[in-house]
């Protein structure tokens, strides 16, 4: 019982090296489906949570002191990564890469995809079984990937150097359910009520599912293969929490503040091509 409350506030991992490698063969299928299927939106904003990820996870976190102890250590082969990392740099990096980078490029075009279908099933319009199929599809290969990955790793033995990391996260834990009240919240006043003249009341119980789908295809595999060793009890806690505390948020950014900026940046274009095509016409007079 007590490991299991530790594990709330220092949630470890342990894998074996290869599992990076057998990550970056299902991340490049990945791709290739997003890519083929021309998912440009989706991509592009993975790749922007894949930067703001890995700039807390990697940077902020590892450089950070709390209590005399960094919040993100990792040991290597036994050996702990020193600061200044050396000659370790790009050793750390793959560990990042796989747990930041390809982790974001994974969940966050997954949930612009089902976003979309969201939207399109809350504001009424026909929902076909292309749709259907499309979230079955890239669920199935999503979910899927995470639980191959490290079964591969234990039947392809390629580098079994083992890797372990914890995060210390004892100030964070209030935060995280703080975080998730508060979306929900403002969730809830914009598309619970006429206030933007946006009410889809249905909109909240889609992104709470889908925020409680991505942390369970992050932490099912984690507990099943043993490489996050905690009980059912976190487990419970991680799927409603992890990324419930942002899905809101980026729901929010999706169907409000990015459509906004998009249609800002062609007003502008269209302005500076119009006053350019006045002052050619000027010139040519």
């Amino acid at each position: 019982m007590l490991y299991e409350l530790e594990s709330f506030t220092e949630p470890t991992r342990y894998f074996q090296y290869d599992y990076i490698l057998f990550d970056v063969i299902f991340l490049t299928i990945w791709l290739i489906f997003l890519i083929k299927n021309k998912k440009w939106k989706a991509l592009a904003f993975g790749l922007f949570c894949a930067f703001c990820v890995y700039l807390i996870d990697a940077v902020w976190w590892w450089n950070t002191k709390f209590n005399g102890t960094y919040i993100r250590e990792y040991w290597i082969g036994g050996v702990e990564l020193p600061r200044p990392l050396g000659e370790y740099f790009w050793i750390k990096f793959s560990c990042d890469f796989m747990m930041c980078i390809s982790y974001s490029l994974f969940a966050f075009p997954w949930m612009w995809i089902v976003f979309d279908k969201i939207n399109k099933k809350s504001s009424n319009q026909k929902f076909t079984r292309e749709d259907r199929n499309e979230v079955v599809l890239y669920t199935g290969l999503y979910f899927g990937s995470w639980m191959l990955i490290p079964a591969f790793t234990l039947l392809v033995p390629l580098n079994d150097t083992s890797v372990y990391t914890v995060r210390h996260m004892d100030t964070q834990i209030l935060v995280w359910i703080a975080n998730v009240f508060i979306g929900y919240l403002i969730l809830s006043i914009l598309y619970g009520t006429n206030l933007i003249k946006r009410k889809k009341p249905s909109i909240i119980i889609y992104v709470f599912i889908v925020g409680c789908a991505e942390s369970f295809f992050m932490e099912f595999p984690l507990f099943v293969y043993r490489i996050r060793p905690t009980g059912p009890i976190f487990l419970l806690f991680e799927v409603f929490f992890l990324v419930n505390q942002g899905a809101p948020y980026l729901f929010i950014a999706y169907d409000l503040v990015l459509p906004t900026l998009g249609k800002g940046t062609k007003k502008l274009k269209r302005k500076i091509s119009s006053l350019t095509g006045k002052k050619e016409l000027k010139i040519e007079a």
